[in-house]
Order: structure tokens, then C-alpha cells, then sequence
């Protein structure tokens, strides 16, 4: 149950990442960069939400706590469970895609799927202090490796279908949490 609290929150953070308008310095190369590394991140989350819901549901720990779920609840944590288990291989194929860490692999098969009309610019800047670089086209390499697996006729269709498929996810996440909150924990932490 810690686990999944703290999957949880990761995924809030995430997801404010994804949704804020402004971020001040964390949108320095754009907006939209910062918003699909947060969206990556937050499959990521999702995927380690997956193990976390199919191993509490077998700990017979948590067998005495599932028992005194109500109606509504039972249904929407065996929701989730079957969810995730149902998912566990396209969670972890969109993880390994989108939300894992941009190794040689996706960097490689990213330069080669590039579109004729991808774009990118670089800054460097030079102070007396020193210099550094924004490497805008970053965000391009990252977006064609992540999509490039996700079926779809174009960019755009690709994203909607990315998103539509995780934002099912996160709602089975969260009612999981809800349902453990709701049944167990409201009442440890004095139910108001």
C-alpha cells in the first residue's frame, strides 16, 4: 500500500507536469517538451502501478482488507486489478517506448524514423561566466522514438491515441488508491 501512495503522488506530479501552462525555467526549451517528458514519466509510473496492484492483490496481508470492501469499492479494485493484469503487456511495451529512459536504442531507431519535415534549432550562449546550450531539437528526436511504435496515420493521430490509452490507465490507478484510502486508510489517519 505504501508503494502504490507514493505512485500515486508521483503520478499527481506527473500529471500537473503535463497540464500546468507555465513552469518558468522547465519550459526554457518549450512547452511541449517539458509536457511529453512529463507524460512519458507518468507511463513510467504506470507501468511500476501495474506490478504494485497485482502484488498487493496476492499478498495474503491484504486478503482480510479486500474482505471488508464494500459493494462499489470491491468493484472498482477488481476493475483495476483485471485492468492491469488484462494491460500488463501493452503497459509495459508503451513504457518501454515512451516512458522508459532514451537509451542508444530509441536514439538510434528516432534518427532514422525522423519525418522529412521534422525541425529543431539549437542555442548556445556565451557569457563571461561561462556559456551553456539549449538543444530544442531534443524534444523531436524523443517524440519520433516514443511515437514511432504507436499505430497511427500521423503525429497527432499517434499522440491521441498515446494519451487515450494512458489517461484509461491513470483513471484504474486512481480508483485503486481510492478504493485503499477508502477502506483502510482514511479511518487509520482519524476519518474526518
Amino acid at each position: 500500500m505504501a508503494c502504490l501512495c507514493v505512485l500515486f503522488e508521483d503520478l499527481r506530479i506527473e500529471l500537473s507536469g503535463v497540464q500546468a501552462d507555465d513552469l518558468g525555467t522547465l519550459d526554457e526549451c518549450n512547452k511541449s517538451g517539458r509536457k511529453f517528458y512529463f507524460l512519458r514519466r507518468s507511463i513510467a509510473t504506470l507501468h511500476e502501478f501495474a506490478t504494485a496492484i497485482q502484488e498487493l492483490d496476492q499478498l495474503p496481508s491484504f486478503q482480510a482488507i479486500k474482505a471488508d470492501f464494500n459493494v462499489v469499492v470491491a468493484k472498482h479494485w477488481v476493475s483495476a486489478v483485471v485492468y492491469f493484469k488484462d494491460h500488463a503487456n501493452y503497459i509495459a511495451r508503451m513504457r518501454n517506448n515512451v516512458g522508459g529512459h532514451f537509451g542508444r536504442a530509441s536514439a538510434k531507431a528516432a534518427i532514422a524514423h525522423l519525418l522529412p519535415d521534422a525541425a529543431g534549432s539549437l542555442e548556445v550562449i556565451f557569457t563571461n561566466r561561462g556559456g551553456g546550450a539549449k538543444l530544442f531539437f531534443a524534444n523531436e528526436i524523443v517524440a519520433t522514438g516514443a511515437l514511432y511504435h504507436v499505430p497511427g496515420s500521423c503525429v497527432s493521430a499517434k499522440s491521441r491515441r498515446l494519451v487515450r490509452h494512458a489517461l484509461v490507465a491513470f483513471r484504474k490507478a486512481t480508483r485503486a488508491v481510492d478504493c485503499i484510502v477508502y477502506a483502510y486508510l482514511w479511518e487509520r489517519f482519524g476519518r474526518g
